[in-house]
C-alpha cells in the first residue's frame, strides 16, 4: 500500500509538516518541513564505490550520505559534478537538451524545476517499471526512508537481481529523486537505507491525491477539510484527530443548517433553492434561466463566502472524461450540507402532505401470473421479429388487473412483463412460432411471494430501457436502495429527496469507481458523447422510481392537485425486502376475509396482507380496489389458479384460515366442482391417478408420454402407474405433459 492511500500521507498521517528545531548554539540555523517527526536526510556523493566509515562513508551505489534533514536543494547541491548533465536533461525533459556551462546555473534551474508539482509527476511517470517501483516502494515507506534490506524482501520487485537493484538506485540517486537515509534503525543495525527528499515526496503525494480525490475534494465537505489541511503550514498546528473531530462537528445538522441561515440574504435563498430544486448543484448555465433577486453570476464571491462557512464552493467542473455532459462554472453545495438541509425538508407533513396517492400492491406478480396462465392456455404467436400479435395482446390485456396507476399504461405493464418472462427464461419459443412454459416456469408459480419480488427487483436494477446513461443509472440504482435503508416506512418524504442524494453520492465516487477508465476505453471504439447531464442523472432515476419501483409495489406515490408526482414513501413489501422489517407470521384470530355466498370476497386490510392478496389474485378476479378490496371467485378463475400451479387444497385453505366467519358450503363445493370439471386429477402416494372426470382420465391413459409409464387401468376413475418414480418426481412429469395433477 502506498502511504498516498491513506490519506493523510507517510505512515502516522502527517504529511510533511513544518517544524522548528532547536540547533546547537553557533550553527547555522534552519527551518525545514519534517515528514513524520523524523528528521531529513540529504546526499553528498562522487559517484565512486568504496567502504564507508562514520558520517562520510559512501555508498556503493554512487551516492553518498548527507547531513540530516537535506531538501532537495541540499541533494542537489551535494550532487558531483560529473552526475549534472544527467540531471539537468532528465528535469528539463528533453534528452538532447544543451548544459548550460555554469553549474549553479544547472544547480539552480533543476532545484525550481523540481518544485513545479506538474512536472515532478511527468519526471516520475516517465522512470519506467522498474525504477518506478523501487521509487514507490520508498515513497510508500514511513518517513518516505526504506532499507536496503527491505527492497530486497519487497515482492513488487522480487524479480530484479541485487545487482539490477543497485543499479536502479544509483540511477534515481543520480536524478536527485534518492539520497541515502540516516534513519535510526538503518544506524543501529548497520544497514543502508535510501530515503525520498522530504518536500519532493510531499509534492509527489499531494499532487497523487488531487489527481485520485479531485472529485471527492469538490463536492464532499470531508474532502474539502482534508484538502484544506493537506497544507503543511495548515497540518503543522492541526492534527489529523483535530481534522477528523472538525468534521464531525461541521458536518452535523445544526450545524450546517445554522451555517446556512448565517449567509447573506441574498445567497442564503439561493443557496436553498440550489439545494431543494437541483440537489445542490447548479452550473451557471442553469442559474441564467431561473428567477432569482441576484441580479447575476458572481462566482468567486460566492465561492470564498460558501468556502470560508464550510459550505459549498464553486468551480468549473470538466465532467466529459466520466461520460457526463457537464463543462460549466458550478455552484456546488457540499454532500454533507445538502443531506442536511434535505432531511430538514424532504418530509412533507400536514398540510404539507400528498394531495393524492397511488399504491399497486402485489398487482405486478399477479399479473406476470396471469401472462403465464394464458401462454399455457392458449397458443400464442409471435412475429418474425419476436413480439406478440396485437390481436393477442388485446386478450391478455383483457385477462390482467386493470389497475396499472397513472405511471404506465397497461400495455406497458404487459411489455415489461414479456420482457422479463424472456429474461428469466419463464418462456420459450416452439418449432411453430408459439410460445410455451420452461421448466423454470413452471418452478415459478410455488416461489413464495417474496422469491418472486427479488427476482423482479434483481431484474428491474440491471434494465436498460429507461432511458439515460446505463453506466451510471445502473450505479446510481443500487446507491438508492442502500439510502432507502435510511428512511422510515410509510412516511411520505419528497420524491427528489432520495434521488438527488443518490446522484451526489455517485458524484463523490468518480474517481474511486473509475469511471474515467470506463469512458476513456468506450470512447476509444466509439464516438458517442455523453447526453446525461447532471439534472437529468437525477431526473432519470426518478423515472426509474416512478416507473419500475412502484410498479413493483416497492414504493407508492404521492400527487400534488394538478397531478404531478411530488412524493413516495416506501410500502411494507419494500421494507420487508430490504430486510427492515420481519414478514408477518399469521397467527389464528380475527381473520381478514369476508366471503359470501354469492362467491364475492371482501378483504379488510389488517397489516401486511400482500401474500394474502396475491393468492386470491391467482384464483379470484379482482372487482374493486380501495380501503376494502372485492373479488370474486369463478370457474374460470379456479381454471386460471389451477393451470398457474395453485392446487385446490391451497385455494380452499386460503379462504377457509383467513375467513372471519364460516365460508359458506356452497362456495367450497363448487370451487372443488369447478376443479374437477377443469381436468383436475389427483395423484396418490401408491401411484395411483384418481379422477372424477372420466374423460380426463382417458385422455391420461392415451397420452403417449404417459403410456411408458402406465402398468394398468383399475377402473372408470383411476389408473395405476408404475413404481421406481417417486410421487412428486411423477406429478412435474405430468404436468410437464399439461395435465392438472395434485399430490393427495
Amino acid at each position: 500500500m502506498s502511504s498516498a492511500s491513506n490519506g493523510r500521507g507517510p505512515a502516522n498521517g502527517r504529511d510533511g509538516h513544518s517544524r522548528r528545531k532547536s540547533q546547537p548554539r553557533g550553527a547555522q540555523k534552519e527551518t525545514h518541513r519534517e515528514p513524520q517527526g523524523a528528521q531529513g536526510t540529504g546526499a553528498t556523493g562522487n559517484g565512486t564505490r568504496g567502504k564507508s566509515s562514520g558520517r562520510s562513508r559512501k555508498s556503493a551505489t554512487g551516492f553518498g550520505a548527507s547531513k540530516p534533514e537535506a531538501l532537495v536543494a541540499d541533494i542537489v547541491k551535494a550532487l558531483p559534478k560529473g552526475d549534472l548533465s544527467e540531471l539537468y536533461r532528465f528535469w528539463s525533459g528533453d534528452a538532447s537538451s544543451t548544459v548550460p556551462s555554469s553549474l549553479r546555473k544547472v544547480r539552480e534551474e533543476v532545484v525550481e524545476w523540481m518544485a513545479e508539482p506538474d512536472r515532478v509527476i511527468a519526471r516520475v511517470g516517465e522512470l519506467g517499471r522498474r525504477m518506478g517501483s523501487i521509487f514507490d516502494i520508498i515513497l510508500s515507506a514511513p518517513r518516505y526512508e526504506s532499507t536496503f534490506t527491505d527492497l530486497i524482501a519487497a515482492k513488487e520487485i522480487s524479480y530484479l537481481s541485487q545487482y539490477d537493484l543497485e543499479a536502479s538506485l544509483a540511477v534515481l540517486g543520480r536524478r536527485g529523486l534518492l539520497t541515502e537515509g540516516r534513519s535510526r534503525r538503518a544506524v543501529a543495525n548497520g544497514m543502508r537505507s535510501f530515503a525520498v527528499p522530504t518536500d519532493l515526496g510531499d509534492t509527489i503525494l499531494r499532487q497523487r491525491r488531487a489527481a485520485r480525490r479531485g472529485i471527492f475534494d469538490t463536492f464532499t465537505l470531508r474532502g474539502h477539510l482534508d484538502r484544506l489541511y493537506d497544507d503543511p503550514a495548515r497540518a503543522a498546528r492541526t492534527s489529523p484527530n483535530r481534522v477528523r473531530e472538525m468534521y464531525k462537528m461541521y458536518s452535523n445538522e445544526p450545524a450546517a443548517v445554522a451555517r446556512i441561515e448565517r449567509l447573506p440574504e441574498g445567497l442564503r435563498r439561493l443557496f436553498e433553492k440550489v439545494v431543494l430544486e437541483f440537489g445542490g448543484i447548479l452550473p451557471r448555465s442553469f442559474f441564467d434561466r431561473m428567477e432569482t433577486d441576484l441580479p447575476h453570476w458572481n462566482g468567486r464571491r460566492w465561492g470564498k463566502i460558501l468556502e470560508e462557512s464550510l459550505l459549498g464552493t464553486v468551480e468549473r467542473l470538466e465532467l466529459g472524461r466520466y461520460g457526463i455532459n457537464h463543462g460549466d462554472e458550478t455552484l456546488i453545495a457540499f454532500n454533507e450540507v445538502s443531506l442536511a438541509w434535505l432531511r430538514r425538508v424532504a418530509v412533507p407533513g400536514d398540510p404539507d402532505a400528498p394531495h393524492d396517492e397511488a399504491s399497486l400492491g402485489v398487482d405486478l406478480v399477479s399479473n406476470l401470473s396471469r401472462f403465464l396462465a394464458f401462454i399455457i392456455d392458449h397458443n400464442v404467436r409471435f412475429t418474425v421479429r419476436g413480439e406478440i400479435f396485437k390481436t393477442t395482446e388485446k386478450r391478455i390485456l383483457q385477462d390482467l388487473i386493470p389497475n396499472p396507476g397513472r405511471e404506465l399504461e397497461r400495455a406497458e405493464v404487459l411489455g415489461f412483463i414479456y420482457r422479463f418472462a424472456r429474461h428469466a427464461n419463464l418462456i420459450e419459443s416452439t418449432g411453430e412460432r408459439t410460445f410455451a412454459l420452461t421448466r423454470e416456469g413452471r418452478d415459478w408459480e410455488p416461489q413464495e411471494l417474496d422469491q418472486k419480488l427479488r427476482a423482479l427487483l434483481d431484474y428491474i436494477l440491471d434494465e436498460h430501457d429507461l432511458g439515460g446513461e446505463y453506466y451510471h443509472q445502473a450505479s446510481m440504482r443500487r446507491i438508492f436502495l442502500r439510502l432507502v435503508k435510511r428512511i422510515e416506512p410509510h412516511v411520505w418524504y419528497d420524491i427528489m429527496y432520495l434521488p438527488f442524494l443518490a446522484r451526489n453520492n455517485y458524484l463523490c465516487s468518480l474517481d474511486e469507481l473509475a469511471v474515467d477508465d470506463y469512458f476513456a476505453a468506450r470512447s476509444s471504439h466509439s464516438q458517442q458523447a455523453a447526453s446525461e447531464d447532471l439534472q437529468r442523472m437525477a431526473w432519470n432515476l426518478v423515472n426509474w422510481v416512478r416507473k419500475r419501483l412502484y410498479l413493483l409495489g416497492f414504493v407508492d406515490l404521492g400527487y400534488d392537485k394538478s397531478g404531478r408526482p411530488v412524493a413516495m414513501r416506501l410500502t411494507r413489501i419494500g421494507a420487508r425486502l430490504l430486510g427492515m422489517v420481519e414478514p408477518e407470521v399469521h397467527t389464528p384470530g380475527i381473520g381478514s376475509l369476508v366471503v359470501t355466498p354469492d362467491f364475492e370476497i371482501v378483504l379488510f386490510p389488517t397489516g401486511d396482507d400482500s401474500a394474502l392478496n396475491h393468492d386470491l389474485d391467482r384464483f379470484c378476479d379482482r372487482e374493486r380496489d380501495g380501503h376494502l378490496r372485492h373479488f370474486r371467485v369463478t370457474d374460470k378463475s379456479v381454471h386460471r389458479g389451477l393451470v398457474e400451479g395453485m392446487g385446490l387444497s391451497r385455494m380452499t385453505a386460503t379462504l377457509e384460515e383467513n375467513a372471519r366467519t364460516p365460508v359458506p358450503q356452497n362456495v367450497l363445493y363448487s370451487i372443488r366442482d369447478w376443479a374437477v370439471q377443469a381436468g383436475l386429477l389427483f395423484l396418490e402416494k401408491s401411484l395411483i391417478v384418481i379422477g372424477q372426470n372420466p374423460d380426463e382420465l382417458a385422455r391420461l391413459a392415451n397420452d403417449p408420454g404417459v403410456k411408458p409409464y402406465i402398468k394398468g387401468v383399475l377402473d372408470d376413475g383411476s389408473v395405476q402407474l408404475k413404481s421406481g418414480t417417486s410421487h412428486t418426481r411423477m406429478r412435474s412429469l405430468l404436468r410437464d405433459l399439461d395435465f392438472l395433477i395434485e399430490l393427495k
